[in-house]
């Protein structure tokens, strides 16, 4: 670890020396970082690794939805924020009206995961049979057999502005209409909840709340709750049931696959290009292999050969 961090220091002492030419320094001061609410607890990780590295920042960290998140760092409000999609034509067009550079930093691969009650049997679902739910063309549990459920099918999901959202709809899925959503959950620890507590009911959330073991509630909430595999084709042309691991993310043969990324928007070099640059090193990089996510750069680990 410690040579980890001399790594990580090295890499951004670089970055020092011209922010000193600069007149900013990102080793003092204020760090503000805006992130999706899905990726807050390992956001929060990350900069407190940043503030360890560097005793003289202080570091506070919010969470919004990504289209939130967004709209404040175009409209110049907020300077770094974590959100988990590109910048889309309309908000590059806004941030150049507003003569703003954006800096951007593909940082990790994280995944959405499809969530029913442990009363559904359903094991898999394919890409269009997901995609006919969503689209509202499936709307009822007996339209696949294998879950053995009889009633209609409750979609819960974040809202409109959430990344989620916008991935299911936009990225993965070209929707023309929005989803016929049961329920709109303020988070997708909500979108747990709702699932555990009630049987017909089929969400979606990330990889990295799934994976998260920080909040307690949330983890007595998927004891009633499991993930469903996704059908993809492998080289030789067969489907298979593929579930949302760090491998499948890796290899990205799990269909719903996505990057996440860090913004930043300084004038000035100063905190938040400093933590843009080490959530992309070694020490950075990871904090999101230990949260279960997949690093942009995967950490090395060196071994000392000795000759006997």
């Amino acid at each position: 670890m410690k040579s980890a961090i001399l790594c990580s220091l090295m890499a951004v002492a670089v970055l020092v020396g011209c922010n000193r030419r600069q007149g900013s320094d990102i080793r003092h001061g204020a760090l503000h970082v805006v992130a999706t609410e899905s990726h807050l607890t390992l956001v929060q990780r990350l900069a407190s690794d940043y503030c360890d590295l560097f005793p003289g920042v202080t570091a506070t960290v919010s969470g919004t939805s990504t289209r939130g998140a967004i709209v404040d760092l175009v409209n110049g409000k907020e300077h770094c924020i974590v959100v988990d999609r590109r910048l889309n034509e309309e908000e590059h067009k806004a941030a150049d009206n507003a003569g703003l550079v954006i800096g951007e930093n593909e940082v990790a691969h994280d995944a959405l995961v499809i969530v029913v009650n442990q009363q559904n049997a359903l094991a898999s679902l394919s890409t269009a049979e997901l995609e006919a739910i969503v689209a509202g063309r499936t709307r009822l549990w007996p339209n696949v057999p294998a879950s053995k459920l009889h009633g209609a099918i409750e979609i819960c999901l974040t809202g409109r502005n959430s990344g989620l959202y916008e991935l299911l709809t936009r990225t993965f899925f070209k929707l023309p209409t929005d989803v016929p959503l049961t329920a709109v959950a303020s988070s997708q620890d909500s979108v747990l909840q709702y699932v555990a507590a009630n049987p017909e009911a089929l969400g979606i959330v990330s990889f990295a709340i799934w994976k998260d073991t920080t909040q307690s509630v949330a983890q007595r909430w998927k004891k009633n709750v499991r993930t469903v595999a996704l059908l993809a084709k492998g080289d030789d042309g067969v489907e298979t049931a593929v579930n949302a691991t760090q491998r499948s993310i890796y290899d990205q043969v799990y269909p719903l696959t996505y990057s996440l990324f860090v913004f930043t928007s300084e004038k000035i070099p100063g905190t938040g290009y400093g933590f843009s640059a080490f959530v992309t090193g070694e020490v950075g990089q990871r904090d999101f292999l230990y949260a279960g996510l997949v690093p942009k750069i995967l950490p090395y680990r060196t071994i000392q050969l000795t000759q006997e």
